[in-house]
């Protein structure tokens, strides 16, 4: 202390004070960017858009109730100027953030983080959605999907055919880390209706018949409160008084599936969907009017909660409402009490009789139409043309995956991705034989129209496209030879990428993805749940376009987001337990 005071004089009241602001320097916190190396931005999201790291990349908020960290899912976002620090080009990067669902879902849940360039197909993409199968039946499940690109031209994977016997594979599905598909119209009765769990390869595990009556298939398949439910169809066409209505069902495990029950009168339930806490299902009869919609009140009873002048192909979840669509051109919302007609998507019975697709892309609900193989987008209370896809008659799919928008068709079974200036391109041609040229809509050449196929099913499972395929009339052929691609299930990947397929639940959970050198990796709640390895040359994510929280190419987040933390570097098992304690984003 007498050297201290030496230094600085008894009588030197300044000098004190110098002495006072050194040692308080000294005890402010450092920066957390000293404290946490390769942070490069920090956004906590509460009370403000600001950068946390120091380094000033401070966000723009876009609607976003930041009191709170909620996202409406109607556009509210915050947006992060492009900045030479988050070019990461090919090398590592990790994104942390919290986030929070609700229970009850009313919506597609949407991105997490983006920083991806449409045009150039180019960067990267954090998600929570749910898997959307066969006539895009909406689950209630949160899977986590995390890819990167740079217009890589994609790799196709052949996944044998479920079962062995069947023409038809239908709703592909995701529950509990596996991948599901119903099966149609396979030879013999006692093969009918059977659904199939993904092993690897080309293996697929029997997981039993649904139910034990004259149902030749299952067309729909969802996730709704953690359990996998199942609906049962006659054949495609007029029905024999032979066959049985449709029915319901839940998995139990194993070959068992418990019956909950007969919606209506209805030898075809084409879609299931999970709403607002209640599950739904629209069924009708070919031939016959009018078409239905049901939601379960439980104990085997089902309530009929809508009718149609005609056949609801497809149920969507979106922006708070349940959708249906069916052929007389028109697609119908409904709120829980009240269905609001929207119109037909192309204005005309002639350019768009059947709609057997809903989906969402870029917060806009899409719809899939016969007989012109269009897709068109609802936009500010209007339909509008979004094009034919190739010679495609019908669009019967529709999914978002690393990006994109996918769409399954008839009648060469074609995927199609839209590439922002270069339109709807196609990906595969799934059902290609040597000089196969399609007959034309209201051809009499019956052969010709037995020919038609189609692509059933798409979903996203194991970080890669899985497309399941058909022929057009779901009725059984002869039994299938080694070459005959009807009936099986392939698998695509585009870039890298890496997918959590077990429901996070609802509530505040911790994400955190890392691109390491070869690898993509997820950690949910401080656990590795999910890698990938990333195959050949290392993509290049490095773009010009602003960073994202809360949007992306799927969708307007719907739900809470707090604590994003976005590094250049590769997060240690050390690092991630430590962003997994923190209680910031569970306030």
């Amino acid at each position: 202390m007498k050297r201290l005071e030496e230094m600085m004089g008894k009588t030197n009241p300044a000098g004190w004070l110098g002495v006072v602001c050194v040692c308080a320097f000294l005890l402010l916190p450092r920066p957390s960017y000293a404290a946490d190396p390769g942070l490069v931005g920090y956004w906590k999201l509460q009370g403000d858009s600001k950068d946390y790291s120091g380094q000033g990349r401070h966000g723009q908020n876009h609607h976003a109730d930041l009191t709170t960290g909620r996202f409406n899912g109607k556009g509210s976002f915050v947006e992060v100027a492009d900045d030479p620090a988050f070019r990461f080009g090919t090398g590592e990067f990790s994104i942390s953030a919290w986030v929070f669902t609700e229970r009850d879902m009313h919506a597609v849940i949407g991105d997490v983080l983006s920083k991806y360039d449409p045009v150039r197909r180019q960067g990267i993409n954090l998600t929570l959605n749910a898997s959307a199968p066969g006539y895009n039946s909406t689950s209630n499940a949160r899977y986590v999907q995390f890819g990167v690109d740079d217009d890589r031209p994609g790799t196709w994977r052949d996944c044998g055919r479920p079962g062995g016997k069947t023409h038809n594979s239908d709703a592909l599905t995701v529950f509990q880390g596996s991948l599901y598909a119903g099966t149609t119209d396979a030879p013999g009765e006692e093969n009918w209706a059977h659904v199939f769990r993904y092993k690897a390869e080309q293996n697929w595990e029997d997981c039993g018949r649904v139910g034990q009556r004259r149902t030749r298939g299952v067309y729909a398949l969802v996730v709704h409160d953690k359990a996998l439910y199942a609906a049962t169809s006659a054949s495609h066409g007029p029905q024999p008084k032979t066959m049985d209505f449709g029915r319901v069902y839940r998995y139990k495990g194993g070959k068992e599936w418990e019956d909950l029950g007969q919606p209506g009168s209805n030898y075809r339930l084409n879609g299931l969907a999970s709403y607002k806490g209640k599950l739904y299902v629209c069924g009708f009869n070919i031939g016959s009017v009018p078409g239905h919609c049901y939601v379960y009140e439980g104990d085997k009873r089902w309530r009929e909660c809508g009718q149609f002048d005609g056949w609801p192909h497809t149920l969507a979840v979106h922006d708070g409402k349940l959708y249906t669509a069916y052929p007389k051109g028109e697609v119908f919302a409904y709120d829980g009490s009240r269905w609001d007609n929207l119109g037909n998507p192309l204005g005309s019975l002639k350019e768009c009789n059947q709609i057997h697709s809903l989906g969402v892309f870029r917060g806009e609900l899409h719809a899939g139409i016969w007989p012109k193989g269009k897709v068109a987008v609802f936009r500010k209370g209007k339909w509008v043309d979004a094009d034919r896809l190739g010679d495609a008659i019908e669009v019967i799919a529709l999914t978002v995956y690393n990006g994109c928008l996918y769409a399954g068709t008839i009648p060469r079974a074609e995927v199609f991705r839209f590439e922002e200036e270069k339109g709807w391109t196609s990906v595969r041609r799934l059902f290609d034989p040597q000089g196969f040229q399609p007959v034309p809509v209201g051809s009499r050449d019956a052969q010709g129209v037995a020919d038609w196929s189609r692509a059933t099913s798409l979903t996203v499972y194991g970080g890669k496209l899985f497309a399941s395929t058909g022929t057009c009339y779901r009725t059984q052929l002869d039994r299938p030879r080694p070459e005959e691609v009807r009936g099986k299930v392939y698998a695509f990947q585009a870039g890298a990428n890496v997918s959590h397929d077990h429901d996070l639940g609802d509530g505040w959970k911790h994400l955190v993805a890392i691109r390491g050198k070869q690898e993509l990796t997820l950690y949910v709640n401080g656990r590795r749940t999910a890698s990938a390895k990333v195959v050949g040359k290392s993509i290049d994510v490095s773009n010009d376009v602003p960073l994202r929280i809360g949007l992306g190419q799927l969708a307007p987040f719907s739900g809470k987001i707090r604590e994003v933390r976005l590094y250049n570097r590769a997060l240690d098992e050390d690092d991630i337990r430590r962003l997994s304690r923190g209680l910031e984003g569970r306030r």
